[in-house]
C-alpha cells in the first residue's frame, strides 16, 4: 500500500458519528481534500418515497399527542373534582364551627344568610364580568340568568324553575343536586339547621346589589328527608337610587 494512504475495511467501518456503514468501501487520502467524499447510504428496502412518521399529516397530532391531551383533559377532570370536595369539605367544617359557637340552630341559620348576603354583594361584580349578561327587563328573566348561568357557573349545576306565582313574582329553584351536603348528615340535634342557608344569603345580597329586593328560603332540603332541595325566591320591590337633591 502507497505511502500515506488509509484503507478502511469493507464491512468494519463507522461513520463520522459512529453508525456502522456495512457493505460500503470508504477511502480517505490525506492532504487531498478533492478526494474526500461521504458515501450516500441506499434506503432500505421498501421505503422509497415514504416520509418519516412525524411528518405525516402534516403538523397534525400524532397517536402519543392525543394520548398526550387525553391525559390532560383528565386530569383537568380530576382537579376540577377534587376542588368541588374540598370547598364542599371546607364548608362543612365552617358549618360545623358555627355550631360550636352558637347555642342553637336559629343563631347558625342567620350567621349562614349573613355571611352569603356578603359574599354575594362582592361576587355579583365577578359574575356580571365573566357572565356578560345585560339587565334583566323582569323577575323571570331574573330566574333564568340565576338558575342557567350563576348556579352552573359557580355551583356546576343548572336547577330547575318551577312553581311560578299567579303574579309572576314568586317561584321556586329545584334542585336535584346540591354539592353543598355531599357527605352530610344531619345529627338528630340539629333538626332546625338550614345547612345551605349560605346559599339563600348570596342570592339575596348580588340581587340587592342590582337593586332588587327579593325574600329567599329553603322550603325543601334532601338533608331532611325531602324528595328535592327546594329553594323559593319571591320578588319584595325595586331598590331606588338615592340621589341627591337637585340630581335626576
Amino acid at each position: 500500500m502507497p505511502r500515506g494512504r488509509r484503507a478502511v475495511p469493507c464491512g468494519g467501518g463507522s461513520s463520522p458519528g459512529g453508525a456502522a456503514a456495512p457493505g460500503w468501501r470508504r477511502r480517505w487520502v490525506q492532504g487531498d481534500s478533492s478526494s474526500r467524499h461521504t458515501p450516500r447510504q441506499a434506503p432500505p428496502p421498501g421505503s422509497a418515497g415514504r416520509l418519516p412518521a412525524e411528518r405525516v399529516g402534516g403538523a397534525g397530532p400524532t397517536h402519543s399527542g392525543l394520548g398526550r391531551m387525553s391525559r390532560q383533559a383528565g386530569r383537568g377532570t380530576e382537579s376540577k373534582k377534587m376542588s368541588s370536595e374540598l370547598f364542599t369539605l371546607t364548608y362543612g367544617a365552617l358549618v360545623t364551627q358555627l355550631c360550636k359557637d352558637y347555642e342553637n340552630d336559629e343563631d347558625v341559620n342567620k350567621q349562614l344568610d349573613k355571611m352569603g348576603y356578603n359574599i354575594g354583594v362582592r361576587l355579583i361584580e365577578d359574575f356580571l364580568a365573566r357572565s356578560n349578561v345585560g339587565r334583566c327587563h323582569d323577575f323571570r328573566e331574573t330566574a333564568d340568568v340565576i338558575a342557567k348561568v350563576a348556579f352552573k357557573m359557580y355551583l356546576g349545576i343548572t336547577p330547575s324553575i318551577t312553581n311560578w306565582s299567579p303574579a309572576g313574582d314568586e317561584f321556586s329553584l329545584i334542585l336535584e343536586n346540591n354539592p353543598l351536603v355531599d357527605f352530610v348528615e344531619l345529627p338528630d340535634n340539629h333538626s332546625s339547621l338550614i345547612y345551605s342557608n349560605l346559599l339563600c344569603g348570596v342570592l339575596r345580597g348580588a340581587l340587592e346589589m342590582v337593586q332588587m329586593a327579593v325574600d329567599v328560603k329553603f322550603v325543601q332540603d334532601t338533608l331532611k328527608g325531602d324528595g328535592v332541595t327546594e329553594i323559593r325566591m319571591k320578588f319584595v320591590k325595586r331598590i331606588e337610587d338615592n340621589l341627591p337633591a337637585g340630581e335626576e
